[in-house]
């Protein structure tokens, strides 16, 4: 290669580096100023380029050395900045199954199952729904983008899950529960605004679930916005937030399972959280996409967490973990909450 050309791509390199550090600097900055904090949503995807460019800081024939050994400086800095965003959602992760065993066995409590799942709006195989919600066999599951029309005859779904709520139409909610327990004070609310793009984003369904021997706590399926436009997200949080709030003086015990379109380890989902009073059970289990789902003609590893379950303090529960389905755009994901008696 010639020594000219060599020198542009070197150079070329530096200010890609430079650039991305100056983003993964931005990156931390999330917390304070919300639009900064759409660059984490991809900390995942630059944390695996780091780590790529700084493997090949060894092997690329640099013509500058100095250039060379600031730019590897430079991968370190971004990876450094990624590991800051991305380590503590891992160890806390970690966390979650030390406490596992300890939480079965704890008499006072009454274990239920909690599943959520995007199936994707486009889906019509009803009976590869019904088995993915069948082999795992959840008490309650909450889903996403499902068409009430579509999958309103299922007499196996309807056998083991008995109470069912839903929206009568598609275009007020793409949301439904299914459950063994009873199910009270079903609502649907639409938290969105006009401005927004996608008519599925903004809805929000709630019913109040009777588990037996436990007390009673009120789940909320939700489908949120993406994070940009900033204004409808910000907006849609604020109005979920007002709304658990509100109804936590009859229904004390919460809990919100569903596509948030935020990711995990951005600062927004937690900053929900702590204003709306609620603790997120979820860590570092990315979701989006799955392997059902092809991005531009591309099949690529889930880097996105969007999918999240949120309870009450007083709830306690297992990790969250997310399993396969032959359907859906988004891994489903499923954990156990201990309810208090």
């Amino acid at each position: 290669m010639p020594r000219r050309i060599r020198l542009i791509l070197d150079i070329c390199i530096f200010a890609g580096l430079a650039t991305g550090a100056i983003i993964s600097a931005l990156a931390l900055l999330g917390a304070f100023v919300p639009i900064l904090d759409v660059i984490n949503h991809f900390q995942l995807v630059i944390m695996t380029l780091g780590l790529i460019a700084l493997a090949m800081s060894f092997v690329w024939p640099s013509t500058l050395l100095a250039l060379k050994r600031f730019g590897r400086w430079l991968v370190l800095f971004i990876l450094c900045c990624s590991a800051l965003i991305l380590l503590p959602e891992y160890l806390h992760r970690q966390s979650f199954f030390q406490a596992d065993a300890a939480l079965s066995e704890n008499g006072s409590v009454t274990p239920l199952k909690l599943m959520s799942f995007n199936i994707y709006m486009g889906t019509r195989d009803k009976q590869a729904l019904a088995d993915t919600i069948l082999s795992v066999n959840p008490d309650v599951a909450a889903l996403q983008e499902y068409a009430p029309k579509r999958f309103r005859n299922q007499p196996d779904l309807k056998k083991a899950y008995p109470f069912q709520a839903r929206c009568q139409s598609w275009r007020i909610c793409t949301l439904a529960i299914y459950s063994k327990h009873k199910l009270t004070d079903i609502k649907s609310y639409n938290i969105g605004t006009q401005a927004q793009r996608n008519p599925m984003h903004g809805k929000l369904l709630a019913a109040t679930v009777h588990p037996a021997g436990a007390r009673a706590f009120r789940l909320y399926s939700v489908h949120l916005a993406w994070p940009l436009p900033l204004a409808e997200k910000q907006g849609q949080l604020a109005t979920l937030s007002r709304i658990i709030d509100e109804e936590r003086k009859q229904w004390p015990l919460q809990v919100i399972a569903g596509d948030f379109n935020s990711t995990g380890w951005a600062f927004r989902v937690d900053a929900f959280a702590e204003r709306a009073g609620l603790e997120r059970r979820d860590h570092f289990v990315p979701t989006f996409p799955s392997p059902n789902s092809v991005i531009k003609h591309l099949r690529l590893p889930a880097f996105l967490s969007l999918d999240h379950i949120l309870t009450s303090a007083t709830i306690e529960t297992a990790s969250v973990e997310r399993f396969s389905a032959p359907i859906g755009d988004h891994w489903p994901i499923m954990t156990t909450l201990y309810l208090p008696h």
